[in-house]
C-alpha cells in the first residue's frame, strides 16, 4: 500500500439534515417491541397498585386561646387588660415533642404493631384477632421484640424471630402467659378465632422512646395563616380511623399537659400561703396575748374616743405608715422565698405587692420555670434551649431580687418621711397618757398582721378556684377527619408514568442502537451522507427462489441502463471500460460485476469480465470446474508469450453468453504486475473486440491497485453493501471522486432487504412480462400479511 492513499483514511462523515418521516418510520418498524414494553410496564403498574399500601391523610384543626380568650377565674380584673401573645412556634414544637408523643403511644399502645403475612406481601393491620402486650412495664422495654404468631385450631404457635425458638400455646384464654417469653396474648374482643386458623401474623414490640420518636416525626403541624392562631394537625397512614384516634389523643394529651402546668402554679401558691399562715397565726396570737397582758397590768378596760381633727390627722398618718410596713413585709416574704430556693421553682404570684414591675417579673419567672421543667425532661441539661432557659431564669431571679431591694429602699425612705409626719401629729397628743400610745402601737401591729392574714387568705381562695376551674388553652374547631381520596398511590399518575416508561425503554434502546450503528441500509442513508455522486441502482437481497432471480435480473438491467447514462459518449466504436470496486472486501463487487455482465449480455452486448483482484480472487466461484489457481489475467501480464484469448472462459449460458478472464495465479507483487505495459496494450485490444469491458478490481481502502489503473476506466461503479458498509466510507469514496482518483463514479447499493427497509417488495418487474404475474391483493390482505410477518 503506497503513501498516496493514506490521506483518505482521515475522512470525516458529512452531516445532513434529518428527515423526520424517515426517522419515525425507522422506529415504527419495531412497533411490536413498543407494544410489548408498554404492556409489561402497565401490568407491573397494576400489580404494584394491587398490593401497594393505600395512604390517607387525616387532619384536625385547633385554635389556641390567649389569656383574654381563656381567662382563668381570678378576682384581679387587671389581668383582663393585659395583652397576651401566642408563640405558635413554641406550641408547634410542644405538639411535636417526644414527651407528648410518648404519652400518646402509652395511651393507644402504638408500640405494638401487627402485620398480616399473606402469600404475596405483608401488610400492617389495626384490628388483629388477638392482642399482644408486654408482661412488664412498657417503659422498661429496651430493645425491639419480633414474633411470628400463627393461629392454630388449638391455640397459637409463636416463633421468636430473634432467637429462632418456637413455642406452642394451648387455648384462647384471656391474658395467657407464654412461658420463657415476656409477652401476654389474648383474643381481641368480638374476634372469632375459628376464622383465622392457619393465618400467620407478625407482631413487633418497639420501645416507647423509639415509637414516640417515629410518631413525632410523622406528625405535621402547621399554622393556617401568617397571623392565624389556628393550627392544622395532620397524619398520614393506611388506616383512617387509627390516624384519627392518634390525632385526637394527641390533642387530649396536649390539653391535659397545659392544664397540669396551670394547676401546678395554683398548687404552689396554695402551699406558699399555707406555710405563711402558720407564722402569721403565731404572731397574731403573740400580739393578742401582749395586748391582753398590757391592759390587765395597767388596768385598762376602755379608752374614750379622742376628739376632733387631731385624731383624724393622726389616724391618716398611721394608716400611711401601716401600708408602707405591709409592703415591706410582703417584699421580705417574696425575697426570702426566692433566696431560699435550691433549684428553679415556682414563686407565689400576686401576693399583694403593689409594684407592677415586680409582679410582671414574678409572672415571667414562673412561665420560664414551666418551660425549663418541660425541656429538661425531654431534652436534657446539655440542650442549647435548656441552657438558654437557665440563663434567662438566673437573670430573672437577679432582677427580682434587685427590684425587691430597690422597692424596699423606696418604702423605707417613704416610711421615714411618714414617721416624721406622724411624730409631728403625735405632738398634739402630748397630753394623752403614755399607756394609750403603747396600746395603740400594739393594736397597730395586730391590725397589720390581720390584714396580711386576710390578704393571703384571699389569694389562697383565688388559687383554689383556679385549680378547680382550670380549662385548656385550645378550642377544637374540627376533630380529626380522614380525606376520602388517598394521597398515595396516585393511580392515574402511576399508570401514565408506566405508559411513558414502557414507551421510553424500547425507544431508548433503539436510539442507542441506531446511534451506535454507523452502517448504511438503503439509498437514503447514502444520500444523507453524500449528495454529489449518483446512485445507479439498489440491488435486492437474494432469497434463493425464482422470483428473487427475476428481481435481481431487473435490478441489474436498471444498473446497466443507468451506467450507460453516466458513461461518456465517443464517436469511435471502441468498447467501454467499466471498473467495479468497493471500499472493503465482502461488499459484493464480484457479484455485481458478474451479474452486470449478464445484464449487458441480455441486451445483445458483447461483454467480457476481467478479474483484476489478484490478492483475493472471487470470480472463479461463479464458474464450474475452475479454482482460484486457474490461469488468467495475472498469467497474461506476467508471461509475454501468452495470448489473453487463450485464457478466456465462458459463462455457460448459450442464450446470453459473455466471456470471462479469471484473475489467475496470485502473484507476489500485484501492484508491480498491474503497472506492466501489457496492461495498457490489453485494454486497447479488448476495446476493439468487446462492447463492454468490466473489471472486477480490488477494494480501494485496503490496497492501491485500483487507484493505479483507474485512469483506464470510462466509468467506475462503487459498490456499497447494506448492513456492511459504514457511513464514513461514503465520505472516503466521495473524496476519491473529488480528487479525481476515480472517474465517472456512481454508487451501487447491494443486498437491500426492501421489505424491512422500505416496507414493500421489489416487484416492479412483474408487469413487464418477466416471470409469473402476481395476483392483486386487497389493502386489507396486505395489512394482515404484513402484521403476521412481523409477529
Amino acid at each position: 500500500m503506497n503513501t498516496d492513499k493514506n490521506e483518505y483514511f482521515d475522512f470525516v462523515e458529512e452531516n445532513s439534515p434529518v428527515d423526520l418521516k424517515q426517522v419515525i418510520n425507522k422506529y415504527l418498524k419495531y412497533w411490536p417491541a413498543f407494544v410489548l414494553s408498554i404492556i409489561i410496564c402497565l401490568f407491573s403498574a397494576f400489580v404494584y397498585l394491587r398490593y401497594a399500601n393505600v395512604v390517607y391523610k387525616s387532619e384536625a384543626k385547633v385554635k389556641l386561646l390567649n389569656d383574654k380568650e381563656n381567662s382563668n377565674f381570678t378576682l384581679d380584673v387587671s389581668k383582663l387588660f393585659n395583652k397576651s401573645t401566642i408563640n405558635l412556634e413554641n406550641e408547634i414544637a410542644l405538639l411535636k415533642s417526644v414527651h407528648i408523643s410518648e404519652q400518646v403511644v402509652k395511651n393507644l399502645k402504638l408500640n405494638v404493631e401487627y402485620y398480616y403475612n399473606s402469600r404475596v406481601t405483608s401488610k400492617q393491620i389495626f384490628n388483629p384477632p388477638f392482642i399482644v402486650s408486654y408482661r412488664y412495664d412498657a417503659s422498661n422495654l429496651k430493645k425491639t421484640l419480633d414474633y411470628t404468631i400463627t393461629v392454630t385450631a388449638s391455640g397459637y404457635t409463636v416463633l421468636d424471630i430473634l432467637s429462632g425458638e418456637t413455642f406452642q400455646v394451648k387455648g384462647y384464654t384471656l391474658n395467657q402467659n407464654i412461658p420463657h417469653l415476656p409477652i401476654n396474648i389474648k383474643p381481641a374482643f368480638g374476634a372469632v378465632m375459628a376464622k383465622n386458623v392457619s393465618k400467620s401474623f407478625n407482631v413487633v414490640l418497639k420501645t416507647l422512646h423509639k415509637t414516640a420518636l417515629e410518631l413525632s416525626n410523622d406528625f405535621e403541624v402547621d399554622a393556617e395563616g401568617k397571623d392565624s392562631d389556628i393550627l392544622s394537625i395532620s397524619l398520614k397512614g393506611t388506616n383512617g380511623p387509627q390516624s384519627e384516634a392518634v390525632i385526637n389523643n394527641l390533642i387530649y394529651v396536649y390539653e391535659a399537659d397545659g392544664i397540669t402546668d396551670k394547676k401546678e402554679v395554683s398548687r404552689r401558691t396554695i402551699n406558699f400561703v399555707d406555710d405563711r399562715f402558720v407564722y402569721l397565726r403565731r404572731e397574731l396570737d403573740s400580739i393578742e396575748i401582749s395586748k391582753k397582758n398590757y391592759k390587765k397590768n395597767n388596768k385598762l378596760s376602755f379608752i374614750q374616743e379622742d376628739a376632733g381633727s387631731s385624731i383624724l390627722q393622726k389616724a391618716a398618718k398611721e394608716q400611711s405608715s401601716f401600708d408602707i410596713e405591709s409592703q415591706l413585709l410582703l417584699a421580705d416574704l417574696l425575697r426570702n422565698s426566692i433566696e431560699s430556693q435550691k433549684a428553679f421553682e415556682l414563686l407565689p404570684a400576686d401576693i399583694g405587692i403593689q409594684n407592677l414591675i415586680i409582679n410582671q417579673l414574678v409572672a415571667d419567672y414562673n412561665t420560664a420555670v414551666l418551660s425549663y421543667q418541660k425541656f429538661q425532661t425531654s431534652a436534657g441539661n446539655n440542650n442549647p434551649s435548656v441552657q438558654l432557659l437557665v440563663s434567662t431564669l438566673t437573670n430573672l431571679r437577679n432582677n427580682i431580687i434587685n427590684s425587691v431591694k430597690g422597692y424596699k429602699k423606696q418604702l423605707k425612705t417613704t416610711l421615714v418621711q411618714s414617721e416624721s409626719a406622724q411624730k409631728e401629729a403625735e405632738g398634739s397628743f402630748a397630753s394623752l397618757p403614755e399607756k394609750e400610745k403603747v396600746l395603740r402601737s400594739i393594736e397597730r401591729q395586730q391590725n397589720l398582721k390581720e390584714s396580711l392574714y386576710l390578704l393571703l387568705l384571699q389569694k389562697r381562695e383565688e388559687a383554689s378556684i383556679n385549680l378547680a376551674v382550670t380549662i385548656p388553652n385550645t378550642k377544637i374547631i374540627d376533630y380529626a377527619i380522614t380525606d376520602i381520596h388517598p394521597i398515595s398511590p396516585q393511580r392515574n399518575k402511576i399508570v401514565l408514568v408506566a405508559f411513558f416508561i414502557g414507551f421510553c425503554i424500547p425507544f431508548g434502546i433503539l436510539f442507542i442502537l441506531f446511534k451506535l450503528d454507523n452502517k448504511i441500509y438503503t439509498a437514503v442513508d447514502v444520500e444523507n451522507t453524500n449528495t454529489v455522486l449518483p446512485i445507479l441502482a439498489e440491488l435486492p437481497s437474494l432469497k434463493g427462489n425464482k422470483d428473487s432471480a427475476i428481481q435481481n435480473l431487473e435490478a441489474f438491467r436498471t444498473l446497466a441502463n443507468n451506467t450507460n447514462f453516466i458513461t461518456p459518449y465517443t464517436e469511435d466504436e471502441l468498447g467501454k471500460v467499466i471498473f467495479v470496486t468497493s471500499s472493503i472486501k465482502g461488499e459484493g463487487k464480484t457479484f455485481v460485476s458478474f451479474n452486470l455482465a449478464s445484464a449487458y449480455a441480455h441486451i445483445d452486448k458483447k461483454v467480457i469480465i476481467i478479474g483484476s483482484d489478484f490478492r483475493n480472487p472471487q470470480l472463479h466461484k461463479h464458474l464450474k470446474n475452475t479454482t482460484k489457481d486457474s490461469r488468467g489475467f495475472s498469467n497474461y501480464l506476467h508471461d509475454g508469450t501468452i495470448q489473453w484469448e487463450s485464457l478466456l472462459c465462458n459463462n455457460g449460458d448459450k442464450e446470453f453468453p459473455f466471456d470471462i478472464l479469471l484473475s489467475g495465479i496470485i502473484p507476489p507483487n500485484p501492484t508491480l504486475l498491474l503497472s506492466n505495459q501489457r496492461f495498457e496494450r490489453f485494454i486497447n485490444e479488448v476495446k476493439k473486440v468487446y462492447d463492454i469491458i468490466i473489471f472486477d478490481t480490488p477494494p480501494t481502502l485496503l490496497v492501491s491497485d485500483t487507484l493505479m489503473i483507474s485512469k483506464y476506466a470510462d466509468t467506475t461503479l462503487f459498490v456499497l453493501r447494506s448492513g456492511v458498509t459504514q457511513k464514513n466510507l461514503i465520505s472516503y469514496s466521495s473524496k476519491l471522486y473529488k480528487d479525481q482518483k476515480l472517474v465517472n463514479m456512481g454508487y451501487v447499493v447491494n443486498d437491500i432487504d426492501f421489505t424491512s427497509s422500505y416496507g414493500y417488495s421489489y416487484n416492479y418487474g412483474y408487469g413487464y412480462g418477466y416471470g409469473k404475474e402476481v395476483e392483486k391483493e386487497t389493502r386489507l390482505q396486505k395489512l394482515k400479511k404484513k402484521l403476521f410477518k412481523r409477529l
